[in-house]
């Protein structure tokens, strides 16, 4: 929206009382509509601000990526504003990320609408993950396919879901690593989990933990908590790979530093074995290299589909 600056008329050298008045009222109207545009202007960056989102490529890289669990339901405003002022998909789409966060998701279903209609890949994985809870899954899964194809990353891990479970469309192992490698590849970290979960499992494919630890090792290095516990298990079971206690402490205690629980409890037990200091006791090398997983030990599931 371009700004419209007031001219004096120069043809008209005397002003009348009733001129004079109009005049004023032009200067008046001018200094309003400049105030709502720097309004709007305001509006725009706060929502990019509260609510761009980090799979988002057409986000704003000026402002830090918010998860959607950390969107301020201020948002829901400044998205608002932002919108109707522009008409620009990626406000409507992070509009719909605001009224999802804040229990709207009726409004958040129309709000990422209207980016869709404008092929807005970011908003096409959302609004198919809600088409999916309405259990429309076919839906979810050409929503999925366009963004993907349109090079979105968590449309990637998204459709790898979708074929390895059989949502919207014939399960496909195949294709569902292929579009995990996909993402992987473009630094998620869920991705390189879930292609090492499959390999470890050996129900989707043929039982392999050489490549099920080395798709569980990136994916740890870029912070995957669950990465991190299967590798301290396997480490710990000495399972594709030599036992070693204290590396599979080292995974415990970098998963429990990432606020998996069922980290920090697997720590506390190799403390209380003696493999790595507790909080008053020294650290003992006994056994370090010779436990086992016992029955009833806990088993990582692998991931669903996100949403953005």
């Amino acid at each position: 929206m371009k700004s419209r600056f007031s001219k004096v008329n120069r043809g008209f050298a005397i002003a009348t009382g009733t001129a004079a008045a109009l005049c004023a009222l032009t200067v008046s109207l001018g200094a309003e509509e400049r105030a709502n545009l720097q309004l709007a202007s305001a509006m725009q960056t706060e929502c990019d601000r509260l609510a761009g989102s980090p799979y988002d490529q057409q986000r704003n890289g000026e402002f830090a990526p918010v998860g959607i669990s950390d969107i301020d339901g201020t948002a829901v405003d400044a998205c608002r504003m932002a919108y109707d002022t522009t008409g620009n998909p990626r406000f409507a789409y992070q509009l719909g990320r605001a009224l999802n966060k804040t229990q709207q998701a009726g409004q958040a279903m129309s709000a990422y609408d209207v980016a869709v209609k404008a092929g807005y890949p970011a908003a096409k994985v959302n609004f198919g993950m809600l088409m999916g809870r309405l259990g429309d899954e076919r839906s979810e899964f050409q929503f999925y396919t366009e963004a993907a194809n349109s090079g979105n990353v968590l449309a990637a891990y998204n459709l790898g879901v979708a074929y390895r479970d059989g949502l919207g469309t014939q399960p496909d192992v195949k294709r569902a690593l292929s579009w995990f490698e996909k993402a992987a590849a473009e630094g998620d970290d869920t991705a390189a989990f879930n292609i090492g979960a499959i390999y470890d499992e050996g129900h989707l494919v043929e039982q392999d933990d050489q490549t099920a630890i080395a798709w569980y090792d990136l994916a740890a290095q870029r912070g995957n908590a669950d990465a991190m516990i299967n590798l301290g298990l396997m480490y710990e079971a000495g399972e594709g790979i030599e036992a070693n206690a204290l590396k599979a402490a080292e995974m415990y205690g970098k998963a429990a530093e990432k606020g998996d629980v069922f980290g920090a409890y697997k720590f506390m037990q190799m403390q209380e074995l003696g493999v790595v200091p507790g909080p008053s006791a020294p650290a003992t090398t006994e056994g370090v290299n010779s436990l086992v997983l016992k029955p009833g030990d806990m088993e990582q599931t692998t991931g669903n589909g996100k949403e953005i």
